[in-house]
């Protein structure tokens, strides 16, 4: 890990097991470096499956900014992690759509509330995704026209 003593920080926190990073700093390659090791150590510490990103204190938000974000968003969620950016302003996003950027499956909210409806949504969608693929595994263990998966009768010795 760098040494980023002399590097401001964002803020990062945990609230209802989600990692809220709010950026409040001007975004530069020292500080977005700092915020990548920072945010992904966070979301590793806690074991959180939901990132807000909330940009609302941001006037402006270049390109190279905004692809590193993504970027970020990205890492978090090879980790696990749903992303939602929160608080784009009307003209980051006009100068972000001017430039042509990929917001393609950006999940975007108006406010952190939205966000973590957002998240808490798509976590609970998830969940029971899971609980139901669980049952449907559990069912054809008990199906007799599957097979008890024992396998080793079918295969022939030479």
């Amino acid at each position: 890990m760098s040494d980023y003593s002399d590097i401001p920080g964002v803020a990062i926190q945990v609230s209802r097991d989600i990692v809220v990073a709010s950026i409040h700093i001007d975004l530069n390659d020292d500080v977005i470096s700092r915020f990548r090791e920072d945010l992904l150590q966070r979301i590793y510490e806690t074991g959180s499956c939901g990132v807000i990103l909330d940009v609302s204190a941001l006037e402006t938000i270049d390109s190279v900014e905004f692809i590193a974000l993504r970027n970020i968003i990205l890492m978090a969620k090879i980790m696990g992690a749903e992303s939602v950016l929160s608080g784009l302003r009307p003209g980051v996003v006009s100068a972000l759509m001017e430039s042509e950027i990929d917001v393609e499956g950006l999940r975007t909210a108006i406010n952190l509330d939205a966000a973590f409806e957002l998240i808490q949504a798509s976590l609970e969608q998830s969940s029971e995704l899971q609980e139901k693929t669980y049952s449907e595994l559990e069912s054809c263990d008990d199906d007799p026209t599957l097979g008890s998966g024992d396998f080793s009768a079918d295969v022939k010795e030479e």
